[in-house]
Parts: C-alpha cells; sequence; structure tokens
C-alpha cells in the first residue's frame, strides 16, 4: 500500500501545498528472487505519470518527496506510482488512492443570532442560540466548524473563544455570559 504524505504509517487526502508531492510505503519483497529495481512517478489520474516522470529509486527505498517546479491546480488530486521488479524481470506496482490540493478557505455562508430568525437583544441571563448554513468547500468540504462568543461593540472581547464544535450547524450557549 502506499500512503500518500510524509509522515510514516499515516495517508492523507487533503493538502494545501501545490508543490510537495510526498509518499512513502513499506519495503517491497519477493520470496523466490530478490527485487532488482525499484521506480516512482506521479500523475493527475491514477497509474499516471503526467506530473513526476518514473524515476529509479534504490531497491529499499521507501519514501519519495518532490518539490515540483510548476504548483498543481488547487482542486487537483495527484497520485503516486511506485514499481518494483525482481530478478526475474516481474513488475509489481502500486498507486496510491490520491491527495487533494485544497489551498483556499470555505465560500462563508449565513450565520444568526437564533434557531429560526435573527435575534438582536437577548435578556444577559438567557441562553444564546445561533445557527449557520451554506458553508461551502468545494475541494474537501466542510470538516468542522468553530464557535465563538463575542461582543458586538468590541469583537476582540470573547467570553468564549473559538471552540469547535464538530459538524452541528446550530449551538446553545448557556446563559448569564458576561463581557469584561
Amino acid at each position: 500500500m502506499i500512503l500518500d504524505g510524509s509522515k510514516h504509517g499515516e495517508d492523507i487526502d487533503i493538502q494545501q501545498n501545490r508543490i510537495l508531492i510526498a509518499a512513502h510505503w513499506s519495503a517491497f519483497e519477493d520470496l523466490e528472487s530478490e527485487i532488482i529495481s525499484v521506480s516512482w512517478c506521479a500523475g493527475l489520474s491514477s497509474g499516471t505519470c503526467d506530473l513526476v516522470k518514473e524515476t529509479q529509486l534504490g531497491q529499499d527505498n521507501t519514501v519519495v518527496s518532490m518539490l515540483l517546479t510548476e504548483p498543481i491546480m488547487n482542486g487537483q488530486r495527484y497520485y503516486v506510482t511506485v514499481k518494483a521488479t525482481n530478478g526475474a524481470g516481474l513488475t509489481t506496482s502500486l498507486t496510491s488512492d490520491g491527495v487533494t490540493v485544497d489551498d483556499t478557505p470555505p465560500i462563508p455562508g449565513i450565520v444568526i443570532d437564533g434557531m429560526v430568525f435573527d435575534v438582536n437583544y437577548v435578556n444577559g441571563e438567557d441562553d444564546i442560540k445561533a445557527s449557520w448554513s451554506d458553508f461551502v468547500d468545494m475541494e474537501s468540504g466542510i470538516e468542522s466548524y468553530e464557535v465563538a462568543l463575542c461582543d458586538a461593540r468590541n469583537l476582540s472581547s470573547c467570553s468564549q473563544a473559538f471552540t469547535a464544535v464538530g459538524n452541528i450547524t446550530d449551538i446553545t450557549i448557556a446563559g448569564k455570559i458576561q463581557f469584561s
């Protein structure tokens, strides 16, 4: 199995960097004859070599990392293919599941103070409710949201700092909120 990215044992599916290609794998083995050559390449579709032409590696090499001279376009997916040839001349080829390049933030949606209708005021001891919708990321999707509760008169004054809330799209914060 070819794992995309440079962190040993982990496979990435998305990256921000538009010029880096990296992958790693376990060493190839052949019980009948030894591995005599290993090569790799990268392409914009599975098994192709249009980004990085086929390049020879040492027989024991299990990592590749290369900076491209031309960046991959945002939203494109690249794949790394590794080939190993044994002493009998038989070749095995493996291709990664690919990495999508995403170097743009999500497109903002709509946030309302309240669950259904936007409210302008709440009693200081009432729960604060908010909901949001229509956030979009065409390349990699929305993984999670973060929410903060700040004073509208001074946005640097937040009684609740940004907190990850996962994929939920509404929140209730218990009452008695005080700003300093």
